[in-house]
């Protein structure tokens, strides 16, 4: 009797830690889910100005029939909720910027209204047509046409429903003039597309300023109020070894996962630079490349706190790197405290994606004004020890052959869902592509490789 009782608990422990479980997964799921619906649809329809059902198609198609969404026009809000509304969340748009999460115990920082001036581009002009002001008067010489017509319609076409491509925008750029450059349906050029991890590189332009202006040094820490006790090893980081991701700071890179700490600090915490600097060390700094969206969060806030003035840091970005730039449809979001989500969320048209590379092109110079300081676009891709050649300093490159069909002097962002900005300083071309790709059905190898055959 005894043995039965004892087998009975036993079950009956079995099956109420299975139970647990998979609640507790159902509800890390809507937390997460409700999230990244508010967030998306905010950006994506409130900003960006794209149709929500082609949201809902694409990255959101995991969360219908889960998330239940709803929009409040005339307060910029998205209100979502799921498991019959025991999970909610919101997103509010930031006056005439981005969305920023709203959590409950911690309403968004309110941003103030930055100018935008309007781009002057033309919707649809005939190819070539000139992006950089300081390329040859003449176009270069003639692609091959048909080559690069079949390479476009291959990076839109899907053959395979279960590996979708779904490219938005491809924008292709020799010798400083747009030879190639094709939109999906509801994407038109004036369209800010997400860059995810793209903005990383972003990041680096934007260190790269401040290091120019004297309020960031290299071989010196950032400011990270948590690491105040002085025999905490992690505030020896320098900030080279957090552009190189070398911190040594633990931290799960992982989106299949609802807990990892990607998702954690990007969907659930009021600051994501407060979330990354709470993970211990599992390396001496500088000792172990392990690639971190935490460490270009610490960065972004510490430039915030270098500059000791919230109002020219939020003014940072659009003053010092997107108004010179060109880049009037660029915006970086903020995490609700008001620190730039440096990791991960610019949004840029195709075309002012391709104007950043160019800049990195052509050494932190636009035109006949220098950007960025002498030599910071080579610390950009002096390879990070560690990295096997594929890793510089917030960009990702090709030195160690990951694209085995490219030139070795390659260097790229990408981010998630298969953003794509590539620089070939041995071809002079910049490569954007911008999508939602879930899986494995694009191949940047592959269509690369094309496009610098048809040039």
């Amino acid at each position: 009797m005894v043995l039965a009782s004892m087998v009975l608990l036993g079950l009956s422990g079995t099956v109420a830690a299975t139970l647990y479980i998979q609640v507790r997964a159902r509800l890390v799921l809507a937390q997460a889910g409700s999230a990244y619906v508010a967030k998306t649809l905010c950006s994506g329809v409130l900003m960006a100005e794209m149709d929500d059902a082609q949201l809902w198609a694409a990255e959101l198609s995991r969360a219908r029939g889960l998330v239940n969404a709803r929009f409040i026009p005339d307060r910029g809000e998205v209100v979502t909720d799921a498991l019959w509304g025991l999970v909610s969340a919101r997103a509010t748009r930031q006056s005439n910027l981005g969305c920023s999460l709203y959590h409950q115990d911690m309403p968004p920082v309110s941003l103030p209204e930055q100018p935008r001036p309007v781009s002057s581009d033309q919707p649809s002009p005939s190819m070539p047509w000139r992006l950089d002001p300081a390329s040859p008067d003449a176009p270069p010489g003639a692609p091959d046409v048909q080559e690069l017509q079949e390479v476009l319609d291959e990076a839109f076409r899907e053959p395979d429903p279960q590996n979708p491509r779904r490219t938005r925008a491809v924008v292709v750029v020799h010798n400083g003039w747009v030879v190639a450059e094709r939109y999906a349906p509801g994407v038109s050029p004036a369209t800010p597309l997400i860059g995810w991890s793209v903005t990383k590189a972003l990041t680096h332009a934007l260190v790269g300023i401040a290091v120019k202006e004297e309020l960031l040094q290299l071989d010196k820490p950032v400011q990270v109020p948590e690491w105040t006790l002085p025999e905490d090893p992690r505030r020896a980081i320098t900030l080279d070894q957090l552009l190189r991701m070398s911190s040594g700071l633990a931290f799960t890179e992982v989106y299949g996962d609802f807990e990892t700490d990607v998702v954690k600090m990007l969907l659930h915490s009021e600051d994501a630079a407060a979330y990354a600097a709470g993970k211990p060390l599992e390396a001496e700094p500088g000792r172990l490349w392990h690639y971190s969206s935490g460490d270009s969060n610490l960065i972004s806030r510490g430039l915030r706190l270098a500059l000791s003035d919230d109002a020219a840091y939020w003014r940072f970005p659009y003053e010092h790197l997107f108004q010179p730039l060109g880049m009037h449809s660029a915006v970086v979001e903020t995490d609700p405290s008001g620190t730039f989500v440096g990791s991960s969320l610019a949004y840029a048209t195709a075309r002012d994606w391709a104007r950043f590379g160019l800049l990195y092109l052509h050494d932190g110079v636009w035109g006949d004004r220098r950007l960025l300081p002498h030599g910071w676009v080579k610390q950009a891709i002096t390879p990070t020890p560690g990295s096997e050649g594929n890793y510089g300093a917030h960009w990702w490159l090709n030195q160690g052959g990951r694209f085995p069909d490219l030139p070795r002097d390659t260097f790229y962002a990408r981010g998630f869902s298969g953003q794509l900005m590539m620089i070939v300083p041995s071809r002079n071309v910049v490569i954007v592509r911008l999508g939602q790709t879930p899986g494995k059905g694009f191949n940047p190898n592959t269509f690369a490789r094309r496009v610098l055959k048809a040039l």
